[in-house]
């Protein structure tokens, strides 16, 4: 999903991000997919991931939702998106959803080689890829590099860089730490594949450098 393919940052960093799409299709494997999903999900839940949101629910891991509420939710055509902040909870996530074998389309995003390794490592041959191309046009309207790093985590743009500028300030001074500012910059993202965890690392790097200024 394009929407996933656009995250930046430095390659150690972005190691430690992958997005995963659990996606019933329209007029193929809607009819029936509850328990199908609901027994995925539960796989996403065992291995612990750093985000998660269900469409029926609206309502990502920091808005106070319960893994029971989620479960609950989940009603014929519900896609989960989720996102995870290690290669070995991905590689654990994509063995335990081989195994189970429900028939409904998964769509991981991350770096291509390290995603192509591990989906080797498994056992699974992706049949489709999509490549980001990189921003083109006007890129001296966006914001700095070190700031779309925040951003781009939510592939819906709910993440305001004035906010990510206002948590780094807040993380700097000591009024927040790390992990309270990436809880703050998580819970706007509609589509639960912001990662807090990776967030927090950008925040423990940047926060005591950082020097605001106007873009």
């Amino acid at each position: 999903m394009t929407h996933s393919l656009h995250r930046e940052g430095s390659i150690e960093s972005l190691e430690k991000d992958y997005a995963v799409f659990i996606y019933p299709a329209r007029g193929y494997n809607y009819k029936g997919c509850v328990p199908k999903v609901r027994h995925l999900v539960e796989i996403v839940y065992q291995v612990g991931p750093a985000n998660m949101i269900a469409t029926t629910l609206r309502k990502n891991m920091y808005s106070d939702v319960t893994p029971e509420e989620v479960l609950g939710s989940i009603k014929e055509g519900c896609r989960v998106f989720t996102v995870f902040n290690s290669r070995e909870k991905i590689k654990s996530l994509l063995q335990g959803f081989k195994d189970a074998d429900q028939g409904i389309s998964i769509v991981v995003s991350g770096l291509i080689d390290r995603v192509r390794d591990i989906a080797a490592e498994v056992g699974l041959d992706p049949h489709t890829i999509n490549l980001s191309l990189g921003i083109h046009g006007g890129t001296e309207h966006l914001p700095p590099a070190e700031i779309r790093q925040f951003t781009t985590m939510c592939g819906h743009a709910m993440v305001s860089p004035k906010l990510v500028e206002d948590v780094i300030r807040q993380v700097k001074t000591g009024k927040i730490d790390s992990w309270e500012g990436s809880w703050v910059l998580a819970k706007p993202c509609a589509c639960g594949i912001y990662n807090p965890h990776r967030s927090q690392e950008l925040l423990e790097e940047l926060s005591p450098l950082y020097v605001v200024t106007r873009w």
